[in-house]
């Protein structure tokens, strides 16, 4: 990859989601296998919502993570534990004003837009009062910040203490033959398919080198227990394709 394509300059960034926005939701489930939507389920269920929080969504793209944190999640299958309630209002931020159109699109169509406000806005500069929200969730968003340590920071900053936080963020495999296979899909076949369904060359080249570039778990687990957070876990899912990141602010 040339030097540009990892330039994640917030308006590079933005102009990037902003050209592939029509077809995000798209290619994010047929790229994924429809496994997202489980991987975006299990971080909601990580917060242990009752029903009363409010939750910030930074990254939040289309809205998906919003609108899940705002369903009711059930006992999980098999586990007898439960899972507690949807948020009772759930705020998105993003800069990017197309990907914020098209979720405010499915929020309204579900009947939402009295609990779910999104706004426009910067990772690293939160538009959010200190100690204000309950909970947080990233999807597939800190690797897309110039500046995730500062990122990390501003979520402290909002959180309330002993507000919890869940971050979502592709990985590597670690067994040989899966990587290899993995590396394979994600170098080759995923630039391909987005190249051709999305029309945008850059987007689905700099997806697998910004996965590549991105903190490993023991790294990014080190960014978040110096911003501020305590009870910090990385648990992979998938084999390994996606880590799910928990943790509270003390």
């Amino acid at each position: 990859m040339s030097p540009s394509a990892l330039d994640k300059s917030p308006d590079r960034i933005a102009g990037m989601f902003d050209a592939i926005a029509p077809r995000y939701d798209f290619l994010n489930h047929l790229l994924s296998a429809g496994i997202d939507r489980r991987w975006r389920a299990a971080a909601i269920r990580s917060l242990r919502l009752t029903g009363r929080e409010t939750v910030l969504d930074v990254c939040c793209g289309t809205a998906d993570v919003a609108l899940a944190a705002r369903r009711n999640h059930g006992p999980k299958a098999g586990s007898g534990d439960s899972t507690g309630s949807g948020a009772a209002r759930v705020v998105g931020v993003d800069f990017s004003g197309a990907m914020l159109s098209v979720g405010a699109m499915k929020v309204n169509a579900a009947g939402e837009s009295q609990r779910i406000a999104l706004v426009r806005g910067d990772a690293t500069q939160l538009p959010v009062r200190s100690a204000s929200v309950d909970a947080l969730t990233v999807a597939f968003g800190i690797r897309n910040v110039q500046r995730p340590d500062l990122a990390c920071r501003e979520m402290v900053r909002v959180l309330r203490p002993g507000g919890r936080l869940a971050i979502l963020e592709f990985g590597v495999p670690r067994l040989p033959g899966i990587s290899s296979l993995y590396l394979w899909y994600f170098k080759r076949v995923l630039p391909a398919i987005g190249r051709m369904v999305s029309g945008h060359t850059a987007a689905y080249s700099y997806l697998p080198a910004s996965v590549g570039t991105f903190s490993p778990p023991a790294e990014f687990m080190s960014m978040l227990r110096g911003a501020g957070l305590t009870d910090i876990r990385a648990d992979p899912m998938t084999l390994g394709i996606v880590y799910l990141y928990t943790a509270r602010r003390e």
